[in-house]
Order: C-alpha cells, then sequence, then structure tokens
C-alpha cells in the first residue's frame, strides 16, 4: 500500500514523509531547517531522528514530492518518499546508501593499510608516519597516490555536504573535515589525511549502526504481531494475510500463537501473556466476552475471536505510532544540547583561525611557526565535530521510551520523561489506582414495597450505559440473580456523584449519598452500617424518596503500600490520596498504604485545586488515575498518570504516560527509570565536552595531531551511543 501525499485538514496543507539517509543526528536537522524552512510554500518541518525520517507540511501549489526531493539532494542529502505498510520498513534508498558508504569504507581502509606498509618499507621505520612534514621526502609516490585514493574513498561522502554549507554560509562538521583534510594534504600529511578521512568515515558508518539499532528496538516491537491469521470462511479454515481482514470477521487463534488483531472472544477459554503489551508476569485468564490484543501470546486452549478495528487500528499500532510521536515532544536537556551546538560548531571555527594566526604573530613567522600553528589549528577543526554531543540525549531519550513501552509502560516524550524523573509529589486517585477498581455488592437493602429483584431491575437499566467499575459491580450481581434490566431512557451522567434516567416517565437515580442529599432525601444513618465494614453505600431514588441501598466493597491491591513506599525511598515529599469516595472509606485505604495526607469526597474540580496546591509548594507534580474520571486532573497536573489504560483509548491518547496494565509498583519503577536516563544523559555530555576540552588543551600546548583526535572523538561517540543503549535492557524487575 503505497504512501500518498496526505491533505492536512487543521490547515488545509499537504504533507508527506520523507525518509532521509543521512538523517541521524541533529546536525542533519539542521541543515534541513536551515535549507527548507524559510522557502516559500514549506509551512512546516517535523522531524524523527530515530526512524531518519522528515515530515513536510507544504503548500501543494507550489511544491510536490519530486521537488522536495531535489530539494533535500540540494543540501547533500538523499531523501525517499516513505511507502507505508501495516509493518513499515524503512525504504531500500537509504539501505542502499549506506550499504554503498560501508564498502566505500572498506576500500578506503584498504588502500590506506598499503600506504602505510610501503611508506613503513620506504622509510626503513614506523616513526615516518608520525610528525606532520617530516617525512614528507620520505614518501613514495606510490604510497602518496595510495594515500589520495584512500583519502578519495572515504571524502566522497564529505565533500558535496562541505560544499552545500559554504554556499549556505553555514559551517557543518562536514566542512570542518573537508578543511581539515585539504590542509594535511597541503602539509604533505597525506597520512594524517587518509587517517582522518577513514576514521571518521568509520564512525558515521558505526555511528549510523549504532541509531539503526535503537530504530529496530521500535520497529521490533511491530513484529509481535503476526502478518497471518486464520479466518473462519464458509468454506471452512483460511490463512489470510491481516491487512486483508475486515471488521467482525471470526478468526482461530491455537495455542502458543500469537494474536494477530484486536478482538473480542467468542469461543474458548485461555490464559493470554500479555507481557509484550502490559509487561505483566502473569498471564490473564480469558473468556468469551473479554478483550484481546495483537502481539499478545495465547496460552493452552483454542480460542475463536471477533475482529475489531483492522490492521492498523490495533492497540499494538497505536503504542508504536505514539512512540514515534514521543520523539518530538524533546526534554529539556535535548533542547539545551541542540542550542549549544548551533553556537559551538562556528565558535570552534574561530577559535581554530585564531590558533593558526594569532601564536605565529606574536612569535614572529616563519615557515616552521606558521606550518605548526596552522596544523594546530587543523586538529582542533577535528575536535569541534559535535556529533558525540548531539546525537547522546537523543539515543538515550528513545531507547528510555521503548524500553519503558517494552515494560507496559507508555511515555508520551522526553519531555514527562524528564519531568517523571523530578517530581516532588504525587497525587493517588484510590479506585482503580490503589485498589483494583472492581468492587463487588455485599448487600442490598430495599425499602417500602421495593423488592430486590426490582430494584436490581432499575439500577441496571441505568448502568447498562455506564462504564464506571460500580457499574460493573452491580451488573455482575445481577447477572448471578438473573435479572430482566428495566426500559430507561434519557440517561445522563451526573458528573462526580451518579447517574439519572426516565422509567415509565419517572425520573430515578443512582448514585452517592452525596448525590442523594442533593435530591432533597433523608440519608442520615444510611452509611452508619456500613461504616465499621469500609463499604461503599449507592442509593438508589426516585425523585426525593429513596427505594433501596447497595453496600459495595472494593479490593486494595496487594503492591499498593510497597509502591508508596517505594516512593518515599525515592525522596518523592509528598504522596496524597485524593478520592471522590466516602471519608471512612478513604481513610482506612490511606492508612493501610501509608501516604502522607488523604482528602474524601472530591469533585474532579477539587482534584484540580490540590495538583494547583502541591504544585505551588513542590513544583513538579504527577497525578495517577484512571484516565476517565480524573481527566480533568491529568490534564492539570505536570505529568498526568492514566492507570491500567490498555483497554482505554482516552487515557492513551490524553496522559502524558499510560501504565497499560493495572500495576501501581510501574509507578516508582517508572520515576526510577527517569533518573537514570537523566543520568546517562549527564555522562554523555560530560563525556563528550570533556574529550573535547582535553583535546583543546592539548592543541594548544602541541601534544595533539590529527588521526589521534578523529579517533578520540570517534571513540566517545561510539561510547555514548552504547552507554544510552544500555537503557533498552532495562526491565521492572
Amino acid at each position: 500500500m503505497t504512501h500518498h501525499p496526505q491533505e492536512d485538514t487543521t490547515d488545509g496543507s499537504i504533507s508527506v514523509s520523507l525518509q532521509v539517509a543521512e538523517l541521524d543526528c541533529a546536525e542533519e536537522v539542521r541543515i534541513l531547517k536551515d535549507g527548507l524552512a524559510e522557502k516559500p510554500g514549506i509551512e512546516k518541518l517535523d522531524f524523527d531522528v530515530m526512524r531518519g525520517r522528515m515530515d513536510v507540511h507544504y503548500d501543494a501549489q507550489q511544491w510536490n514530492v519530486k521537488r522536495l526531493l531535489e530539494a533535500v539532494s540540494s543540501l547533500g542529502m538523499t531523501a525517499q518518499e516513505v511507502v507505508e505498510t501495516p509493518n513499515t520498513a524503512s525504504p531500500e534508498g537509504p539501505v542502499r546508501q549506506n550499504i554503498n558508504r560501508e564498502r566505500a569504507l572498506v576500500r578506503s581502509g584498504a588502500f590506506l593499510l598499503v600506504a602505510v606498509v610501503i611508506q613503513i618499507w620506504d622509510s626503513g621505520g614506523i616513526a615516518a608516519l608520525f610528525g606532520h612534514g617530516d617525512g614528507a621526502h620520505t614518501i613514495s609516490v606510490l604510497a602518496i597516490l595510495l594515500y589520495l585514493i584512500s583519502t578519495g574513498l572515504g571524502i566522497r561522502w564529505i565533500f558535496p555536504k562541505a560544499v552545500k554549507s559554504v554556499l549556505r554560509f553555514s559551517a557543518d562538521m562536514n566542512l570542518l573535515m573537508t578543511v581539515a583534510v585539504i590542509g594535511a594534504i597541503i602539509l604533505g600529511d597525506f597520512f594524517e589525511a587518509a587517517m582522518v578521512t577513514f576514521l571518521f568515515t568509520l564512525s558515521e558508518v558505526l555511528e549510523q549502526r549504532s541509531v539503526t539499532k535503537a530504530r529496530r528496538s521500535i520497529q521490533s516491537l511491530m513484529s509481535l504481531a503476526p502478518d497471518l491469521a486464520r479466518v473462519k470462511t464458509k468454506e471452512g479454515i483460511e490463512e489470510v494475510a491481516t491487512d486483508e481482514i475486515d471488521d467482525g470477521q471470526i478468526c482461530l487463534v491455537r495455542p502458543g500463537e500469537r494474536i494477530p488483531l484486536d478482538g473480542t472472544i467468542v469461543q474458548g477459554v485461555s490464559a493470554i501473556d500479555q507481557a509484550p503489551i502490559t509487561g505483566e508476569s502473569v498471564p490473564v485468564e480469558k473468556e468469551p466476552g473479554d478483550p484481546i490484543y495483537a502481539g499478545t501470546i495465547n496460552g493452552s486452549g483454542s480460542i475463536e475471536f471477533r475482529v475489531e478495528g483492522t490492521s492498523g487500528s490495533t492497540l499494538l499500532n497505536r503504542i508504536v505510532r505514539l512512540i514515534d510521536q514521543a520523539y518530538q515532544r524533546r526534554a529539556p536537556s535535548e533542547q539545551w544540547v541542540d542550542q549549544f551546538a548551533r553556537y559551538y560548531t562556528p565558535t570552534m571555527m574561530l577559535l581554530a583561525v585564531a590558533v593558526m594566526v594569532i601564536p605565529p604573530t606574536f612569535i614572529g613567522w616563519s615557515v616552521e611557526s606558521a606550518t605548526n600553528w596552522f596544523y594546530n589549528g587543523l586538529v582542533l577543526l577535528v575536535i569541534a565535530c559535535p556529533c558525540a554531543l548531539v546525537i547522546s540525549t537523543p539515543v538515550s531519550i528513545v531507547s528510555a521510551l521503548t524500553a519503558a513501552a517494552r515494560n507496559g509502560v507508555l511515555v508520551k516524550g522526553g519531555l514527562s520523561l524528564e519531568t517523571l524523573a523530578n517530581v516532588k509529589a504525587v497525587v493517588l486517585d484510590k479506585t482503580g489506582t490503589l485498589t483494583t477498581g472492581m468492587p463487588t455488592v455485599t448487600k442490598v437493602e430495599c425499602l417500602g414495597d421495593m423488592t430486590e429483584d426490582q430494584a436490581l431491575a432499575l439500577a441496571v437499566g441505568l448502568q447498562n450505559h455506564s462504564t464506571h467499575p460500580i457499574a460493573k459491580a452491580i451488573l455482575n450481581y445481577a447477572d448471578q440473580h438473573d435479572v430482566t434490566p428495566a426500559d430507561v431512557v434519557s440517561v445522563e451522567e451526573i458528573p462526580g456523584r451518579g447517574i439519572s434516567g426516565q422509567v415509565d416517565g419517572q425520573q430515578i437515580w443512582l448514585g452517592s449519598t452525596r448525590l442523594a442529599d442533593e435530591q432533597g432525601t433523608l440519608v442520615a444513618g444510611i452509611e452508619d452500617g456500613a461504616a465499621n465494614t469500609g463499604a461503599n453505600v449507592i442509593v438508589l431514588g426516585q425523585a426525593n424518596q429513596i427505594l433501596a441501598t447497595f453496600q459495595l466493597q472494593d479490593q486494595l491491591r496487594d503492591t499498593a503500600a510497597h509502591a508508596v513506599e517505594s516512593l518515599h525511598r525515592l525522596g518523592v515529599a509528598q504522596v496524597e490520596l485524593i478520592s471522590g469516595d466516602r471519608t471512612n472509606v478513604v481513610q482506612d485505604v490511606a492508612e493501610k498504604v501509608g501516604v502522607d495526607a488523604w482528602k474524601a469526597e472530591q469533585l474532579p474540580e477539587d482534584k484540580i485545586d490540590a495538583v494547583t496546591r502541591l504544585r505551588h509548594e513542590y513544583k513538579l507534580v504527577a497525578m495517577v488515575g484512571d484516565g476517565i474520571n480524573d481527566g480533568p486532573a491529568l490534564a492539570a497536573a505536570d505529568v498526568g498518570i492514566a492507570m491500567g489504560a490498555m483497554g482505554s483509548d482516552t487515557a492513551i491518547e490524553t496522559a502524558d504516560v499510560a501504565l497499560m496494565s493495572d500495576e501501581i509498583e510501574k509507578l516508582p519503577w517508572l520515576i526510577g527509570h527517569g533518573r537514570k536516563t537523566l543520568s546517562l544523559i549527564r555522562q554523555n555530555i560530560f563525556a563528550a565536552l570533556a574529550i573535547k576540552v582535553i583535546f583543546i588543551i592539548l592543541t594548544m600546548i602541541g601534544y595533539s595531531n590529527l588521526w589521534l583526535a578523529i579517533l578520540a572523538d570517534t571513540g566517545v561517540s561510539l561510547a555514548v551511543i552504547a552507554n544510552s543503549l544500555r537503557l533498552l535492557r532495562t526491565k521492572t524487575s
């Protein structure tokens, strides 16, 4: 399925995704921005460095895909329009170019090696390779020719970009390398010119491979879902490509197989391993009526399920898309590095010119001093290459986001991850967060002539229109008593209180004692009987008359107390429980889990006030809720965290962080994961800057050379990438 430019309905523009072969560093992002962003008709550019993509929003009357590809080519890069499939792979063009670069690297290395052997043979020792200019008279014409061929094979990937950089009046790392290599040749240091070119090309190839590994870690999520599925047809069972399966078709999954699409079980019982999506270590028992998700693994029983959606709209697809989008929500540290690099490169070029000119001016101009300081300036240009600095942060962020997704935690970008690492206050909802969110009805009390079956019929008629956990509890209880629901119309949710509707023209309502009080009923004493057990009381009424009460109890999560304790150990100063539930229920939960403070009977706007109050005192606040009733508070917090979001599109799309399973203990793990990521970023930035400072000092006192400088820069580039990729191995336990 080919991707064509699509109309952006928000502003009428056209957008297209381009795969840019060289787009693996913030330096290339800057080149593309400088070269394209200000052109008439280019409305917006979005970059995904980890997948090497650029999304262009443009005016179709001024631009088309062909012109865009030519514009990218004019900047010294190669681009190709993205071809979308359900499991999108990188276009062949950029991959082929990377292979060609690797082949050129091998050939360059071969010529360099032969030239080194010949020069050592001619000069009678290895010393002739070192000391710029000194060995020029001992080198043969054949060795010079081989060095130049080696240099040419490597610089062919650098020189065109350097020329484009000059034409744009912009200094980039390609220009720095080109000037350094040409300068070395002018000085007669053919070995160093070839060695610098070879090492720089090697660093580019190794860096590209490392970034590709991080890209594949994201793409590997898509490979979890099989490409084929067994579909029931009139002729029997057929294997069909998942992208050809329609909504509503029935699929068969055998034991041990991966589930190909999202759907609902219609036949069979099995334990489903949902770890690829939620990170849960224990398979979940599923039966008819339960949802299942693409990429999860069927256990010991055969199941049939009805497909819901298509191959491009599965939960797994949405997760991968959101990870892609997450990179665009950039962390403050990443933005700082980009701004630093923007001014750093021209500054270093000016410093290199100063090194070439100022010392000879003070100590006196001579061929020897001019040559020495010109050479030192070239070394400084090599050291100035900023790639190790700018690549360290994005690789760390994307590795961290991917590791979190593998552990069932969807984080919407580096900004959210960095904020989480620094939070000092956490607000917790009760139902569905600290408790299982699956209360059960323990007692039904009817008033007047109302019978239990009649009360259940009215309650079920109302709750059939609700997805709240209390509704599910009443529906489950009614199923056990084989109750036929009443015909309820004009149903309306009453936020934070309950639900209402009409039966035979009479208005009925179901909700908290607070709602009952607002309806003008006498609620005194209703909760007294349930107070000692911690049960929650739900009232069914008509106008200002109470018809029946339902007592429900929720179960505390086994890991809730440990999670709160872990938050305190991490240094979170304030953990508060804010709930809309009754005071005695909230107090009981608060005492069991050990929060610092709690508030009960809070409306959605009260939770927003709590978040605002904590932000004034603790600066950064995280809110954890179920992603539905807690939506306003999740949006008000610096980081909104939705619990158990696997089945909730709203939570996945709106929350900053989505815990795909109901495991509250992943919250402290995530904060620790964010801190580890920030620590690695700081390590990477420090290492990159420290190496450069050391070599600047060595250059200023004459104790460095070109090939050693590029070797050190290559080493630190690969070191920071390897350090960042360690995050991919992070697990919750």
